[in-house]
């Protein structure tokens, strides 16, 4: 999308069609139920992801970061 469209759209309170929503959020890399979700913080999720971000949000950075060397390391192994 350009950037005029994208003003155009905040500024004059356009409706947008649903293409263009698509194409925000493929922008955002993100799916229309995520966009359009308000409650639901995962809406596309398995109820195992979702369990796994849960655990992630309460990790420290640092414990992040081990997690993260941990499973590329996991992978660099296949």
């Amino acid at each position: 999308m350009t950037q005029s469209s994208i003003s155009t759209l905040i500024n004059e309170g356009n409706v947008p069609r649903i293409t263009t929503l698509e194409k925000v959020c493929e922008g955002f890399g993100i799916t229309l139920a995520q966009f359009f979700a308000v409650d639901d913080k995962y809406p596309d999720l398995s109820e195992e992801q979702i369990k796994v971000l849960n655990t992630w949000e309460k990790l420290s950075i640092k414990e992040k970061a081990a997690i993260e060397k941990i499973v590329n390391s996991i992978i660099d192994m296949r």
